[in-house]
């Protein structure tokens, strides 16, 4: 009926990592009908009496909103203006998705909305063109069909053009190879362990294992150091990103971001405290403040300086240790972390169940071996197809219009890839259909 659709009774039927306080309360509200029920029913099934008085007891977390700004959101926002007939409607119809937020509740939080949305526009112009995705026009160009198209699967999609548009997979020529570096790009199911405490637990456990891999292993030296060129480009470009906003921003705040939270203790450059006092040393002795102006005045006296937050950027951690709560999300800084690091810097393993299930295409050893619940295989190994299906699609499409141009083609860049992608959409795919409900995909 739909999760917004009342009905007497609501029922929630076993289990779920994904069953929440905030889930249960917009489910269970929905229980009892206005002018039908003087009340509404909610039942538990097969779950437990801690699970369901957490659910009952709990606070609801608090909302977060997220920017809508992406990349992929502008370039297909350049897409739209670059195929409309009536360019001013374009210029107009793009404007009211860049000018009105959802998320500015408050005057300080529209002024940091706008003006993030301002510079974040321009330097992602700066990006694209970079990673030869627009022209000095910005018309869409190159690969900007396969970043569209993979727009959910965000900032993934963005480094996949990048290493294909740099010749990496002409030169892997083994589909498990390739299946392995698509795996860890586009999928995020984590071991619940660290790889520092576990390498001898694991390695155990894979030699005992021996249809599936259970965990990615790392990629290449060759193929990290691509990724990392990807993501030196990403921290300079929208490292300057973050200056600019918080630049801007420190000229409508009255300096207050200069000011430490409980001892008022102020880090403006005219603030003139007696020698030897705690205020004289912490002001100028620890503060980085006056020459970083991203990092807040809270983790300024630690000696953390701009290009140390961004040398070691981490998109779990976010903007804990800048002046202003920007929005750090992959999906506006794309940002691809490939060991999977979570708040404390320690580095995860990935579940290798898209590989596994590649090999060995079975939907029991993915539930023994990757211990993946049974109602959650389909889910996983849908979405993974998904990105292969999308790729092949658009790789195809490319293709068909090289073919057409009789001139200047790029036929010898695309054909192998397209080929290379299509054996292993169709070998996926074939698993997919012998192991679960056959659904025709498109």
């Amino acid at each position: 009926l739909g999760i917004h659709m009342p009905t007497k009774t609501v029922a929630f039927v076993k289990d779920s990592i994904h069953l929440d306080a905030l889930q249960y309360r917009q489910s269970s509200g929905r229980a009892g009908r206005r002018g039908f029920d003087v009340e509404g029913n909610i039942v538990f099934i097969d779950i437990s009496i801690s699970k369901i008085r957490h659910l009952v007891i709990s606070t609801i977390p608090d909302i977060q909103t997220h920017s809508l700004i992406s990349v992929s959101l502008l370039m297909r926002l350049f897409n739209l203006y670059s195929n409309a007939e009536d360019k001013e409607d374009a210029i107009y119809r793009s404007l009211i998705v860049l000018q009105c937020p959802f998320n500015a509740q408050t005057e300080l939080t529209r002024r940091l909305i706008d003006i993030q949305t301002r510079f974040h526009c321009l330097h992602t112009l700066d990006f694209l063109y970079r990673l030869n995705l627009i022209n000095n026009q910005g018309d869409l160009i190159g690969l900007a069909g396969i970043l569209m198209r993979l727009h959910e699967f965000e900032p993934a999609n963005i480094l996949l053009t990048y290493l294909i548009d740099t010749r990496l997979f002409h030169q892997l020529n083994d589909a498990e190879e390739i299946v392995h570096l698509l795996a860890c790009i586009f999928t995020n199911l984590s071991w619940p362990v660290v790889r520092q405490s576990s390498e001898r637990s694991l390695s155990i456990r894979q030699n005992l294992l021996r249809n599936s891999k259970v965990f990615l292993r790392p990629v290449s030296a060759e193929i990290r150091q691509r990724i990392e060129s990807y993501n030196s480009l990403v921290k300079e470009i929208y490292g300057f990103y973050i200056e600019n906003v918080a630049r801007q921003m420190q000229s409508f705040n009255n300096n207050q971001e200069y000011l430490l939270p409980f001892s008022n203790v102020s880090f403006i450059q005219s603030s003139d405290y007696d020698n030897g006092t705690f205020e004289y040393y912490l002001h100028h002795h620890y503060s980085q403040q006056s020459k970083n102006v991203s990092i807040s005045s809270f983790a300024g006296p630690s000696g953390l300086t701009h290009e140390q937050f961004m040398s070691n950027y981490n998109p779990t951690i976010g903007s804990w240790d800048l002046a202003y709560d920007l929005d750090l999300s992959p999906r506006t800084i794309p940002y691809v972390d490939i060991d999977a690091r979570d708040h404390t810097n320690s580095s995860y393993y990935l579940n290798s169940y898209a590989l596994d299930f590649f090999r060995h295409g079975s939907e029991r050893l993915l539930i023994s071996e990757n211990e993946i619940d049974r109602s959650e295989t389909y889910n996983f190994a849908s979405s993974f197809f998904h990105s292969l299906a999308s790729i092949k699609t658009s790789l195809n499409t490319i293709v068909e219009n090289e073919m057409k141009q009789t001139k200047n083609n790029d036929m010898k860049f695309f054909k192998p890839l397209n080929e290379k992608f299509l054996n292993i959409e169709q070998n996926f795919s074939r698993k997919i259909n012998d192991s679960f409900i056959k659904i025709e995909f498109y």
